[in-house]
């Protein structure tokens, strides 16, 4: 019988020139934006990340043409994908945040209400549960560990295609999510029901207000100089956290060690039921927010083996390993 290979366009651990366009995308929509209205970046809080991001990549370079080891090239590449997406990413929500309109809060409650969904009668129910909240609470302060978890996971696993699936859908949903939400934008559903801690004495929200300071200067025009360091999500609506669960829950679904596989799959489903409560999320958000994580997924299955014919030494390095 005749045997089969995959073609070099191909391969079956996939490539990563589709993440490093859609970080050049990313940062190429900033240019209009500061050419209309620029904002400025604080100098300390771009040390650490971009300190690390070209600490990843030296390394990530070392491992991909002097110590060629496919896995650590593919955990490092991964790392420093969403590191350097995370940062582009969060500048850019900034810059479209302080260009939005009137807010969707009200239309967004509306549509809970639609679909039969009480978000206070939730947040009342889980302020009476105050143990089963702080197990979700827990969870949901965990999404940035849960995606370090994942890549060395993944990566160590030997699953890389997985692994660039997962870093590839967390950037095409981040994406999509940053410039729909400069067409729909919300504070958030404590700051649309006026609600006050003492209304939720048994819970700690992890994103209740915090962000509304940022939030409010951005669309005063206050507020002109990003800090990396000290930035805030400020999308609600798709909910990115709600996404990145469903991401990382499929992700870690792909690992091979049967205990690492359930309990990585759990915590990301507890992130996700913890995203109303405890991201000040309408449930609306958190279906788009599934949505787009469900269609990124599924575009990332493709644009792993898309081929960008350059920086051939590192593309080399992404092919070495074999098939998994």
């Amino acid at each position: 019988m005749q045997q089969t290979h995959p073609t070099p366009n191909r391969h079956p651990n996939g490539r990563d020139d589709a993440a490093w366009l859609l970080l050049g995308l990313t940062g190429a929509l900033i240019v209009p934006l500061q050419l209309v209205d620029p904002f400025a970046w604080s100098i300390p809080g771009l040390i650490a990340p971009c300190g690390f991001a070209l600490l990843l990549g030296a390394l990530a370079f070392l491992y991909a043409r002097h110590r060629p080891d496919p896995k650590i090239f593919a955990m490092l590449t991964g790392l420093q994908g969403m590191l350097l997406f995370s940062a582009i990413g969060a500048s850019l929500s900034y810059m479209i945040a302080a260009r939005t309109g009137p807010l969707w809060d009200a239309r967004l409650a509306e549509w809970d209400r639609a679909m039969g969904m009480d978000w206070p009668g939730w947040l009342h129910w889980m302020n009476a549960h105050p143990l089963f909240a702080t197990a979700l609470s827990l969870a949901y302060r965990t999404l940035i560990p849960q995606m370090i978890a994942l890549i060395l996971v993944l990566g160590l696993c030997g699953r890389l295609a997985a692994l660039r699936i997962v870093m590839q859908a967390a950037m095409i949903a981040g994406l999509t999510i940053i410039l729909l939400s400069g067409l729909m934008p919300a504070a958030s559903t404590y700051v649309y029901y006026d609600l006050k801690p003492a209304d939720f004495a048994n819970l700690h929200p992890a994103a209740a207000f915090i962000h509304m300071p940022d939030f409010t200067g951005l669309r005063d025009g206050t507020l002109r100089v990003l800090a990396l360091d000290r930035m805030a999500g400020l999308i609600s609506f798709p909910s990115y956290h709600g996404a990145l669960a469903v991401i990382f829950c499929w992700g870690f679904s792909r690992a091979t060690v049967a205990a690492i596989r359930h309990a990585g799959m759990v915590i990301a489903l507890l992130t996700l039921i913890a995203t109303p409560v405890d991201g000040g999320h309408y449930f609306s958000d958190v279906i788009a927010g599934v949505l787009v994580a469900v269609i990124s997924l599924a575009i990332a299955r493709r644009t792993i083996h898309l081929t960008i014919r350059l920086r051939p030494a590192i593309r080399a390095g992404a092919s070495l390993a074999p098939a998994t």
